[in-house]
Formats: C-alpha cells, sequence, structure tokens
C-alpha cells in the first residue's frame, strides 16, 4: 500500500521534480567554480526541488480527491507516506550530490574537461554546499507542504476553539518560516553574487546556520503534526 501512495506522489510530482535534479546534479557536476556554502544556483533550484514536492505531491486534482480518500489506508498514514516520499527525494538527492563529490566524479569531470586548477585541492571542502541544499529543500518542502494542506483544512468556514487557535498557530508559524526562508535565500545570493570573501564563511554563516538549522528541525517537527491533524478533520468533497 505504501508503494501504491509512493508512486502517485511520483506521478504527481515528477514531471516538475525530476527536471529540477537532473538540472542540480548536473550544475554540480560542470560548474568550474567552487562548490561553497551559499552557492546561489544551487539554492534556488534546492527551493524549486522542495516547492515541487510540496505542491505537486499534496495538491490532488478535483475528482480524485474523494476517491484517494476513500481507500482503505488512514488519512494519517497516507498523509505521512507523502511527506516521507517528499524526504527520501530530498535524502537521496544529498546522497547523490555527495558522492559525487566523495568519490571523485565531479573533480575527474573537472580535471579532465577544464583542467580546474582548483583540484584536487578543494574537493572534500565542497561538501559544504550540502548545507545550502538540505536546509533549503527542507524549508521550502515544508513551507510549501504547510501553505497546501493548510488552505485545504480552511475551506471550512467556521472555526471555534482548538480549531481556531490551531488556524491562528498555523498562520503565525507560516509566516515565522516564510521570513527565515527569505533571509537565508537573501543572504546566500548576496554572499555568492556580491561578497564572496572570507569573512562571509567563517563569520557570518556560523549565525545563520544557528537560526536555519533550529528553524529546519522545528519545521520538520511541528508541520508533520499539524499535517496529519488537518488529513483526519478535513471535509472531503463528495
Amino acid at each position: 500500500m505504501n508503494r501504491v501512495i509512493c508512486q502517485l506522489a511520483f506521478r504527481e510530482s515528477g514531471f516538475f521534480t525530476v527536471p529540477v535534479i537532473v538540472i542540480l546534479l548536473g550544475y554540480c557536476l560542470f560548474q568550474p567554480a567552487p562548490l561553497r556554502h551559499y552557492d546561489s544556483a544551487v539554492l534556488i533550484l534546492s527551493i524549486a526541488l522542495g516547492f515541487g514536492l510540496g505542491k505537486f505531491v499534496f495538491s490532488d486534482k478535483p475528482g480524485v480527491r474523494a476517491f484517494l480518500f476513500s481507500r482503505a489506508y488512514s488519512p494519517k498514514r497516507f498523509f505521512l507516506v507523502r511527506w516521507g516520499f517528499g524526504l527520501g527525494v530530498i535524502a537521496i538527492t544529498t546522497t547523490l550530490i555527495a558522492a559525487m563529490i566523495l568519490f571523485g566524479l565531479r573533480q575527474s569531470i573537472q580535471m579532465g574537461l577544464f583542467r580546474n586548477g582548483w583540484f584536487p585541492m578543494i574537493r572534500f571542502y565542497e561538501l559544504h554546499v550540502l548545507w545550502t541544499f538540505v536546509l533549503a529543500s527542507l524549508l521550502s518542502f515544508h513551507t510549501t507542504m504547510f501553505w497546501v494542506v493548510r488552505n485545504r483544512f480552511l475551506i471550512k468556514p467556521k472555526r471555534t476553539g482548538l480549531r481556531l487557535w490551531l488556524r491562528r498557530f498555523s498562520t503565525f508559524l507560516i509566516v515565522l518560516i516564510l521570513l527565515f526562508v527569505g533571509g537565508w535565500a537573501v543572504f546566500a545570493i548576496g554572499a555568492d553574487m556580491l561578497f564572496r570573501a572570507n569573512f562571509i564563511t567563517y563569520h557570518i554563516l556560523p549565525y545563520a546556520a544557528l537560526v536555519c538549522v533550529p528553524t529546519a528541525v522545528l519545521q520538520t517537527i511541528l508541520t508533520p503534526w499539524y499535517g496529519v491533524y488537518c488529513y483526519r478533520n478535513q471535509e472531503i468533497e463528495s
């Protein structure tokens, strides 16, 4: 049953996420400049991947939604498998990027095709780019997923008590998350395009990590809890 849900998730999102992953891997292989903590192209592609997973995996087409929720699996299981599929795609992509760097594929291409003088000196240093990919893709995925599931849940018109407070909490949380994502994007792109200095790497990035890493962890804990609640209590069209 889990495999069926994952196959459905892939059919709904693959047309967007597969090209993004291919472009991302191609960039990581053929980009002659060193891959840094704050690489702007990796950041943009990571945000796009997270957005595609959060948007297309959880946005069911009209008429399909009632059929999906009439199947034998529970709403909780349906949501968690979809969420796990998104995390799995991000984890596999992270592993592929790390493997290309660790096992020397990127180095071989750079030295063979471009006679790149940075290698082998920076080979393992480039693993720092994984921080940008993981944080940006996780923040983008959970933010988009949260927005999609929340909007579907709020179709229900009237709320009081716990549901009213959950609505207020969800609004506050998504605004907070978007501020962090936007701040990280502005910082990373600005650092990559304008500064490119050791001061950025060794003095500002640790503070950015102190903001983004706890946010990503908190988001990973809270958004699935809220998503399960929404899946259990939302109205399904007949």
